[in-house]
């Protein structure tokens, strides 16, 4: 971990010797691990969304089918399930094990986000409009019966049947939801928007109960829930990771950057933020890999301090993703790789990071 900065965080020591994943074609879009840790889901621009071991990095198999770029990925609470939310404007249901196609859930257009909800009995997509007089959509789905899975397809456009929404949320004109993500017990969804909006929806009758448009100036690129969804931190363009009370929808703290930020996720086991971006991919063949910003960025969660740095790829990181448990994290890039770095015990065991100024406040103690 590089970590030549100006902080008044004391430096932790320690190297990060990466797996490298390559199974994809395009740059990455997505990466997740499932609630256990054992795996690693992906998705690219490619049509090839893929599963792998976070042990060994070894690659298990694809879900197929899809006719676009996979913009999301996201695996059941129980892993026995996979969602994609694909370019071709559908989202697509999954055996996790098997490969097995289960269902289909149509949309007007590019499906941008996918998310179960807590009990895998409900999920949630986000799509963008298809017509610019027409509006986009969130729409939450109940898991499909064996009514809907015995349904014949029709061969002609997908092998599965089709599975439609319980709600169809209609979002703002000329607006759009970029990611999405479920509370605690699943009462309400929280969604990004193109235009830096973060708004809260009740899930049971499908309206909007809380919005704060004073979050970010661009588009909200990713939220992420820490463990018991007590907070969630996002992604913005406009170069910040902000950490959110999912509650009321306040800003707690701002994590600010040179570049725009696409992906942040809190550490399960210490009170540090991960922030992945860079510069734009279209500017990325004029830009050096030093100066392009493509680095995994370490902050204090409480302090708002950087005070590290893990270089590596060759552009803009476009997602993030940590172990459940806090033994790794996976960053996907534009170039198309996804990088496995696990952590060594001196990061693991290295106490609470703490300012030289306040340890030297008089009377203070730790």
């Amino acid at each position: 971990m590089s970590a030549q900065l100006q902080s008044s965080l004391p430096r932790v020591n320690t190297s990060f010797l990466p797996i490298l994943l390559k199974g994809h074609e395009r740059s990455i879009t997505t990466v997740k691990y499932n609630q256990d840790g054992d795996l690693i889901f992906t998705a690219a621009k490619d049509n090839t969304p893929t599963v792998w071991y976070s042990e060994t990095g070894e690659r298990l198999g694809t879900y197929s089918c899809h006719r676009g770029a996979v913009l999301d990925i996201d695996p059941s609470w129980d892993s026995r399930h996979v969602l994609t939310a694909c370019a071709d404007g559908s989202a697509r249901l999954f055996e996790a094990t098997t490969g097995k196609y289960i269902a289909r859930m149509p949309h007007n257009g590019a499906v941008r986000a996918c998310a179960w909800g807590e009990s895998s009995r409900q999920y949630a997509t986000a799509s963008d409009p298809f017509h610019s007089r027409d509006l986009g959509c969130l729409n939450i789905f109940d898991f499909p019966t064996e009514d809907v899975m015995e349904q014949a397809p029709n061969p002609a456009q997908d092998p599965a049947p089709l599975h439609l929404p319980k709600h169809e949320i209609h979002v703002d004109d000329n607006d759009k939801a970029v990611c999405l993500g479920w509370t605690i017990a699943d009462r309400h969804i929280i969604a990004g928007f193109d235009s830096g909006n973060i708004v809260k929806y009740d899930t049971e009758y499908a309206k909007e109960v809380a919005r704060n448009t004073k979050v970010h100036r661009d588009r909200v690129n990713r939220i992420t829930f820490n463990r018991d969804k007590t907070l969630l931190v996002t992604a913005s363009r406009d170069c910040f990771a902000k950490m959110i009370d999912p509650n009321n929808l306040e800003i707690i703290k701002e994590y600010r950057t040179e570049r725009p930020v696409n992906g942040a996720v809190i550490s399960p086991t210490h009170p540090h933020v991960l922030v992945g971006g860079g510069q734009d991919a279209q500017s990325v063949t004029t830009t050096g890999a030093s100066s392009g910003k493509f680095e995994t960025r370490f902050f204090h969660m409480i302090y708002g301090e950087e005070f590290g740095r893990v270089k590596g790829h060759f552009g803009p990181i476009n997602a993030l993703a940590v172990h459940p448990y806090g033994k790794s994290y996976a960053s996907g890039s534009e170039d198309g790789f996804i990088r496995l770095h696990k952590f060594e015990s001196s990061y693991l065991s290295t106490p609470d990071l703490i300012p030289h100024d306040l340890k030297q406040q008089n009377g203070a103690v730790f």
